[in-house]
């Protein structure tokens, strides 16, 4: 199909610029002495950036104001959230990452593309049939991305039947998601890109399904009081529980939100949020809540909780999953994506 869009890139252009472009469907990427687009025999001038943090949409205005009125402002990076994108947009600034996305704006043209999820033979839509339990699996194998692994080896470290870890590293298999090396007994298998792993994770409706949820509350002078106070009475009562979210992130030095109106805490689906809430020393509410406690099913958030100073933490996917089903999460999620989990 032919190209209805050229883009002519400099040497000063963003390293992953040209790789990032060349990737968009009927966009034609070449170099040459400026930069510039090319559409309907009309050329633009263009001011290609790169290196925008994928949390910062409040500086997509900022960027369209540092660029001349005759250029085009072209963000280029490899991950831009969906509220970065709408942001940019709406600053009349054109972009693209290597997820897909691409908003080329200019005098009389438009182009845009929405990414979809995507692995090495196209795309793909969204998994259906994955087990909560499953869920808990797959963050396992992204814990150690770069381990080959084995059935019994998964099983073992995720606490599944053998059963259950074959039918999830199958699955995975059949998605392009993982590589498989030997047969029989030495047979191990690997997560191919973790990037792609974690995406399609996201789209799993189990992995963030919001199961029963209590609000609650606890009196403390701010957030950071409060996670003491939460640990405190968890040690006193040998409770399960594990701060997840933003509050998590925050525990753990990525303090993606200034503020914390509630801290999620994962705690036992058994015997009930009512005990749990008695073991952590909240008190039920119906308004005003400051702590927000959630069933976890298929304990995807306690059973690989880990220790930070006096808290019990989720693990880091798990955070992440988490982050993004809260208020405004998407852009912390995004940032605690960049600087914790690294993929």
């Amino acid at each position: 199909m032919k190209a209805v869009a050229t883009i002519e890139l400099d040497d000063a252009a963003p390293e992953r610029a040209p790789a990032i472009l060349a990737a968009l469907p009927r966009v034609e990427v070449r170099h040459g002495r400026s930069q510039v687009l090319l559409v309907n025999g009309t050329t633009h001038g263009l001011t290609v950036l790169g290196g925008i943090a994928p949390y910062a949409s409040a500086t997509a205005k900022a960027l369209a104001s540092l660029t001349k009125p005759d250029l085009i402002p072209l963000v280029v990076a490899d991950r831009l959230t969906v509220a970065v994108r709408r942001a940019l947009e709406e600053a009349g600034c054109s972009y693209a990452d290597g997820t897909g996305a691409a908003h080329l704006e200019g005098p009389g043209f438009l182009i845009h593309i929405d990414p979809t999820p995507r692995r090495r033979d196209g795309a793909i839509d969204a998994p259906r049939g994955l087990g909560v339990v499953a869920v808990r699996v797959v963050q396992v194998l992204l814990t150690e991305a770069e381990r080959e692994w084995s059935v019994t080896d998964l099983a073992q470290d995720a606490g599944v039947s053998l059963g259950e870890a074959h039918k999830v590293l199958s699955r995975l298999d059949a998605e392009g998601l993982v590589a498989t090396t030997g047969t029989a007994k030495t047979r191990r298998r690997a997560v191919r890109q973790p990037t792609d792993l974690l995406d399609w994770l996201a789209t799993v409706p189990s992995a963030r399904k919001s199961h029963a949820r209590l609000k609650a509350f606890l009196y403390t002078p701010d957030p950071d009081a409060l996670l003491t106070r939460l640990a405190f009475h968890a040690h006193q009562s040998t409770a399960t529980w594990a701060v997840t979210g933003a509050a998590a992130a925050r525990v753990m030095g990525m303090g993606a939100v200034t503020a914390l109106p509630t801290v999620l805490v994962r705690v036992p689906a058994k015997p009930g949020l009512a005990e749990a809430a008695h073991s952590l020393g909240v008190e039920p509410v119906e308004s005003g809540a400051n702590v927000m406690l959630l069933a976890d099913v298929g304990e995807v958030g306690t059973r690989h909780a880990v220790r930070v100073g006096p808290m019990s933490v989720a693990p880091p996917v798990r955070i992440w999953l988490d982050m993004l089903g809260e208020p405004r999460g998407e852009d912390a999620a995004a940032l605690f994506r960049e600087g914790v989990l690294g993929y």
